[in-house]
């Protein structure tokens, strides 16, 4: 393989820029002729760039993937997948993160290090656009790369361009890198798995909560939690018995909680009174998956008076609406909190459909930081409510707010898209 030369397109360029990514321009992307702006060099066409990445240059190759990132748009993405697997090493590293950058929008005052910083913020924060095959099964074989830090980010990448369920190839990559030597690796691999619902690898996961590594522990639990899986429930519970004032102890009574098994049902009882706030945290959202919450509502509304800390405090109100006495108002205004906002919106897309009234309602709210998150989170719920109700807040004032309504209606065509495909 070839070294990156000294003016490749490396992660140094997307990540860490503290604007937002060319994706928020892109989500009405036309394709324009080339032309001349202000002075500048005329923009590539792409009859152009599709003959550049082909080049046995690997300095034209590189031009392209300069030109590529600063175009921008979905339609980028084909050509990108020709230099995902690219023979230069800094062309496939560049031509990774510049599709990470297309997909994923930090929000205002965030920004994203390197591609494990995108995946975490990509559940919201993702332009759902349909990838290319060429780009999937390019990032697939990615996953098999010689070198580490490829294996890594394309691993990422194919967690943040692809939906669930995941095809059989990547699962089966996805699984297999959960033995990588590398434990960056190990570590994304398992990320992914739980994120694109991969079931099959239940028992590999489970097996990897015992990795020598500590944060390939933690993110094999986090996987199992998110996959639901109840076979992980015993060794979530030993791990949090014998680390429970750790960050191992907390990682297992999150993954329990995201599990809700009624096998948990004493240990979420016995930790709402806990010391620790995120285990009381965890306690309540347990309870709420498991269906619990319903059976101790006076405790419950007793808690959300006492409480003093705001996260369990939402966690309590998530409690109460999953057991009917809806608490949304308090999860609506907690998105105008930065440290509460992904917690919040996280709860506003789980309670779902039944809330819709409820949280269309907050469109009207005067900060646009709560519009725009709540117009997120009605992108992932759908329905005939929620379409409507984006269709009324796509002429916000805000232009951040406009930008989340134009993903969150492009989210639920696609997912209409998908649905009549089935």
């Amino acid at each position: 393989m070839t070294a990156p030369s000294v003016d490749s397109i490396g992660r140094r360029t997307l990540f860490r820029r503290g604007a937002r990514p060319v994706c928020l321009m892109a989500v009405l992307w036309v394709v324009l002729p080339a032309v001349a702006l202000d002075g500048q060099a005329p923009v590539a066409t792409l009859q152009q760039l599709t003959l550049d990445v082909g080049s046995p240059d690997a300095k034209v190759r590189r031009a392209a993937l300069r030109a590529l990132r600063e175009r921008g748009g979905p339609e980028a993405l084909v050509l990108l997948a020709h230099l995902v697997g690219d023979p230069d090493l800094g062309i496939r590293e560049g031509a990774i993160e510049v599709v990470i950058g297309l997909y994923v929008q930090p929000p205002a005052k965030r920004s994203m290090a390197n591609a494990e910083d995108a995946f975490l913020l990509a559940p919201y924060r993702t332009t759902p656009y349909p990838p290319p095959t060429e780009l999937t099964s390019a990032l697939v074989k990615a996953l098999a790369d010689e070198y580490p830090s490829v294996r890594r980010d394309s691993a990422y990448a194919v967690g943040i361009v692809m939906r669930p369920p995941a095809t059989s190839q990547a699962a089966f990559e996805l699984t297999a890198s959960l033995s990588d030597r590398e434990p960056a690796v190990r570590k994304a691999a398992a990320q992914v798995l739980g994120r694109l619902g991969v079931l099959s690898a239940g028992v590999p996961l489970i097996g990897r909560i015992n990795d020598e590594v500590l944060d390939v522990r933690l993110a094999a639990m986090r996987a199992v939690g998110e996959l639901r899986d109840d076979r992980a429930v015993p060794a979530l519970t030993d791990q949090f018995a014998f680390y429970v004032r750790g960050v191992a102890g907390r990682t297992a009574i999150d993954a329990l909680a995201r599990i809700g098994s009624i096998q948990s049902r004493s240990l979420f009882e016995s930790q709402i009174e806990s010391g620790y706030p995120a285990h009381r945290q965890s306690a309540y959202e347990g309870l709420a998956r498991m269906g619990g919450a319903s059976a101790m509502l006076p405790r419950l509304m007793t808690a959300l008076t006492a409480e003093k800390d705001r996260r369990v405090r939402l966690a309590i109100e998530f409690a109460l609406t999953s057991a009917g006495r809806p608490a949304v108002d308090g999860m609506i205004a907690a998105l105008a909190d930065r440290s509460l906002a992904d917690q919040a919106l996280e709860y506003l897309v789980e309670l779902g459909q039944a809330h819709t009234t409820a949280i269309a309602s907050g469109l009207g709210d005067r900060d646009p930081v709560v519009r725009e998150q709540l117009a997120i989170a009605l992108g992932f719920i759908g329905g005939q409510e929620a379409t409507a109700a984006l269709a009324s807040a796509a002429s916000d004032e805000s232009a951040d707010v406009r930008a989340a309504v134009s993903v969150a209606q492009l989210r639920l065509r696609q997912g209409s898209a998908h649905r009549a495909g089935s």
